[in-house]
């Protein structure tokens, strides 16, 4: 994860050994889509030998997929890897959870005292005042949650809960104004990382970590739910590792007590813990009451997701309005959700005084605020999440959370594998399939403001043989359920009753070219897609020539799907 200001650049390139020696030891140089979590106990991964170590899998664990690279495939996948141990290790210490050893080989359903179930290295996007594209949050959801229906991306919460995908998926927001944001309209989300990477019972399908799908809710064995979440790094930052362990409350969802790992291990579920190095011990970074939290009395609430922005300066400095953690020397962003069943929900939030939810992005309380309570920073609805102010389905809850910097405008999907390319010829991940001149594939990308009233958006594809021609086309609905269908020598992406052509354009020797040149005369994207004045949702691909029919009788391939969420 990238941190925001200088200073925590400097930090993390001064780190001493530790957690961060075990990343650059266990990890690719890329970190561009890793991902770290820990799943539920009930689940069946539990115990299951992790792939790599054969060490069996638990609760406390920090897992990375076990596909090339440590990034998210499409399966058939195997177990995910051990990063960090929940105790001192085998294969590798980590949170020194001293109920750790004693855990190692338990059975799914089986509370074992060391379930972690928030998780931040301390290097997340400290979010500035402005609006954010989509995916700058990245959650998942409980077994037990619901969303909204009607919006324009599945898959989402909403198709993915009823045949129980939701809780070992990862989703992320459609793009949303600066926080904080009261409910409000539901905005939505889709799903960008899937459980097992196989095809939903849904219909839909996207690169997965290797756990098991459907997770239902139930009081013994299921499927698995991501507890928590840690994306785009390769491992912990200068300062180790912060999370949260869990209550010992009935979580009313499903009737019976939860873990109780946090008193297991002697501290609080409300607290943000730390482990600076490797195998502990683990400290309190945030007790409970400068979260708001554990009002009612110790151990009444849950702290169960969390994103953190760690300024570089010693202990917990606290947020307070305006919530600018940009500003150098400025607090720490420190950002989370609260299990259901919490004593806090459904208490007023400080900050607009309505009903605290179980999905709801919350920070620290506003002084002199409404109530004593957390402030929402996000409201469950922005996210299409949930709830019971708003009347939905199931009430929602959020229990893994991250935020991550947006390097390009648009969400990449429908990448070019082997299991769907004509040849087998896939292209590097994120990737159009393999062609003549670039084994990577094509890839399409995306800049700009996606606004029809002030549209800069450039839509520019690279490793294009050179010198052949490139068109860019806009459609109404993703192929194949996002997955794409295999047509030519690649995959087509992009499809439904609205195809537009947008522009062709040569690629240029080094394979590159972009959609508008204004020295064309082209028009804008969203005056050449006729996107309504108030947005909508398109999706883009490249065709292009390919002369050498190396794969089949064939001479065109694609670039990956990129979709993006127009604004007014």
């Amino acid at each position: 994860m990238q941190a925001p200001r200088s200073a925590r650049t400097l930090a993390r390139a001064a780190a001493p050994a530790g957690f961060a020696s075990i990343a650059l030891c266990a990890l690719s140089s890329s970190s561009r889509a890793q991902i770290h979590f820990s799943i539920d106990y009930k689940g069946m991964t539990i115990g299951t030998p992790a792939t790599g170590s054969g060490v069996p899998i638990t609760e406390g664990d920090i897992l990375v997929p076990a596909a090339p690279g440590m990034l998210p495939a499409y399966g058939p996948l195997p177990p995910p890897m051990i990063f960090a141990s929940g105790g001192f290790g085998p294969p590798a210490p980590g949170l020194g959870l001293p109920a750790h050893p004693g855990c190692i080989g338990h059975p799914p359903a089986f509370p074992c005292g060391v379930e972690v179930d928030a998780l931040s290295y301390g290097m997340d996007y400290a979010v500035p005042r402005r609006p954010l594209p989509a995916g700058t949050y990245v959650f998942s959801v409980d077994e037990c949650s619901s969303g909204f229906p009607g919006f324009p991306l599945p898959a989402n919460v909403f198709t993915e809960a009823p045949v129980g995908d939701a809780a070992a998926d990862i989703f992320q927001d459609l793009g949303l104004p600066p926080g904080p944001l009261p409910p409000g309209a539901p905005v939505g989300n889709t799903g960008i990382v899937d459980g097992n990477g196989l095809v939903s019972a849904s219909g839909f399908v996207y690169p997965g970590v290797g756990i098991i799908e459907p997770t239902f809710p139930v009081a013994g064995p299921t499927g698995d739910d991501i507890d928590a979440l840690e994306m785009d790094s390769a491992g912990p930052g200068p300062l180790g590792v912060f999370f949260s362990l869990d209550a010992a409350f009935i979580n009313p969802c499903l009737g019976i007590p939860n873990t109780g790992s946090a008193m297991a291990n002697g501290f609080l579920p409300g607290m943000v813990l730390n482990t600076p190095a490797p195998g502990g011990p683990p400290m309190v970074y945030a007790p409970p009451p400068l979260l708001g939290l554990d009002i009612f009395g110790p151990g009444t609430d849950d702290l169960d997701a969390l994103a953190l922005a760690e300024n570089g300066i010693p202990g917990f400095q606290p947020s307070a309005l305006p919530y600018d953690w940009t500003l150098a020397g400025g607090p720490d962003m420190l950002l989370y959700s609260v299990r259901r069943g919490s004593a806090v929900v459904g208490m007023p939030d400080s900050f607009f005084g309505i009903p605290i939810e179980p999905g709801d992005i919350l920070t620290t309380p506003v002084a002199g605020g409404m109530s004593p309570f957390p402030a929402i920073f996000i409201a469950a609805e922005q996210l299409g999440l949930s709830t019971l102010r708003s009347g939905g389905g199931p009430v929602a809850d959020l229990d893994a959370l991250d935020t991550r910097v947006i390097g390009q405008t648009g969400i990449p999907y429908c990448f070019g594998t082997a299991a769907l390319c004509p040849c087998a010829n896939a292209g590097a991940p994120g990737h159009g399939c393999a062609n003549s001149a670039f084994p990577a594939g094509a890839l399409l990308t995306a800049t700009g403001t996606a606004s029809v009233a002030a549209d800069t958006v450039s839509l520019v594809s690279s490793n294009v043989p050179p010198g052949k021609l490139t068109l860019y086309f806009q459609g109404t609905t993703r192929t194949g359920g996002g997955f794409g269908i295999t047509l030519n020598d690649g995959v087509l992406c992009v499809g439904g009753p609205g195809i537009i052509r947008l522009g062709t354009h040569p690629a240029s020797a080094t394979g590159g070219s972009s959609y508008p040149d204004v020295g064309l005369g082209q028009l804008p994207v969203s005056v050449k897609g006729a996107i309504p004045a108030a947005g909508g949702t398109r999706h883009y691909a490249v065709w292009h020539r390919d002369p050498t029919a190396f794969c089949t009788a064939a001479t065109s391939n694609y670039s990956n799907g990129l979709t993006i969420v127009w604004t007014p």
